[in-house]
């Protein structure tokens, strides 16, 4: 089998220009002339569960790359200014492989496999992955946070490839657990030895309940170029990288793998939707009770409480008594997302106070009522009300009541259990 060999100067390493400027070689469509349109459904399919546009909190704001031009193209290829050269980017010697590796036994004999130069001849061909993050604290006030992350794949010899970078919510307990809350352009390349992708995303933690932990997500598909096949993908990655799915394409010329991080910490500090319901001007919390005297147990110093992490009261007269109960932070996120993300203006009767049924969700913090929607008083002829239960469902309450339902002709009831 042939080797031959070029090296292309470079100039600055991709990821940290990626980090430092937020971009790379200026913006433009993520598709390149030679990837095919099966690589891009690839990469698209392999992206998991993606949080949906409106998430209070989140802003993601992707980094455009623009790919490189293909050779059939270089030629009759114009642009306005030079292009910063990104690297040097080079494989390091490596005693074992690591990453993923190709077959080369198993080459035909007419392939050609062009290495980058400088490779030792006893060193596989080679692809790694490297990631790179930046977290900027506190970027719009106390609360909030800004991940920067990128991810590149780094081969000893020229291939196509299709990559894209994403970013994974692990906070414990967090609405959107498991989703990616931000994800990259992809990006594509032909006749080359790396691909890079990232982009940007700001939190508000005041508002959005995760990114408190998250992880860098990096889907990789790569073609070789001659046909030769993928051998293996070899653990432990770099930097406490992980796999995340199972090599695919083993023994064949196309490879796709997905790649993650490890989980790392934002910073951020522990979610306190109580402070956030708290300081919200559309979000009014009663001061009394209809049904009784209870000035510890009103809706407004159950928030105050829950909001200084303090126990909130049931109310004296109700069936249970005077009692100290912590809020559920499920019924807390949902009574802040219901301004938050359906921008409902709402009256809050009663949290854990008031007078209910006997085994009544308020005693145990897990339960609030609304008495009036957009400065409408709830009743079967208001035209939010059904809508308001139905975003009560949506994120996650387990028991909504309202008109038609016994006692709840004039009230809204939404509970987590």
């Amino acid at each position: 089998m042939a080797m031959t060999s070029y090296w292309r100067r470079t100039a600055v390493p991709i990821l940290a220009l990626l980090m430092v400027t937020g971009s790379l070689l200026g913006s433009g469509s993520p598709a390149v002339a030679g990837s095919t349109t099966s690589d891009r459904a690839h990469v698209e399919r392999a992206i998991p569960q993606v949080v949906p546009p409106g998430a209070p909190g989140l802003n993601p704001a992707p980094v455009a790359l623009r790919p490189l031009t293909p050779p059939s193209e270089k030629k009759n290829a114009t642009q306005s200014a030079p292009q910063k050269s990104v690297g040097p980017r080079q494989l390091p010697r490596m005693d074992k492989p690591i990453g993923m590796t190709l077959d080369s036994t198993k080459a035909t004999k007419d392939s050609e496999l062009r290495m980058v130069e400088r490779v030792r001849a006893l060193d596989a061909p080679t692809c790694v992955p490297y990631m790179a993050r930046f977290i900027t604290p506190n970027v719009n006030g106390p609360g909030t946070v800004s991940v920067s992350y990128a991810a590149e794949v780094l081969c000893n010899f020229y291939l196509a490839g299709a990559v894209q970078a994403y970013l994974y919510d692990r906070t414990n307990g967090a609405f959107n657990n498991g989703s990616v809350i931000s994800n990259a352009d992809p990006y594509y390349f032909y006749d080359d030895y790396q691909g890079v992708s990232g982009a940007v995303v700001t939190v508000n933690g005041n508002l959005y309940d995760g990114a408190r932990q998250v992880e860098i997500g990096f889907s990789i598909v790569l073609q070789t170029l001659d046909g030769t096949p993928w051998g293996s993908c070899v653990a432990p990655l770099p930097s406490g990288q992980r796999y995340l799915s199972t090599c695919d394409g083993l023994g064949t010329d196309r490879l796709s793998v997905e790649i993650g991080s490890g989980i790392f910490d934002t910073g951020l500090p522990a979610y306190n939707p109580a402070a956030a319901i708290r300081d919200d001007p559309s979000i009014t919390l009663a001061t009394g009770h209809t049904g009784g005297v209870d000035a510890a147990s009103t809706a407004r110093q159950n928030i105050l409480d829950a909001a200084a992490g303090l126990p909130a009261r049931t109310s004296g007269y109700s069936d249970v008594g005077a009692r100290s109960v912590y809020l559920d932070i499920r019924m807390l996120r949902g009574l802040l997302w219901m301004n938050a993300v359906y921008g409902y203006n709402f009256y809050v009767t009663e949290v854990s106070g008031g007078d209910h049924s006997t085994n009544s969700l308020h005693y145990a913090g897990e339960a609030f009522d609304v008495g009036i929607i957009n400065g409408v008083q709830v009743t079967a002829s208001n035209p939010n009300y059904r809508a308001f239960m139905d975003g009560c469902r949506t994120l996650g309450a387990y028991e909504v009541l309202g008109p038609g339902d016994k006692g709840h002709n004039t009230h809204i009831h939404c509970a987590w259990r």
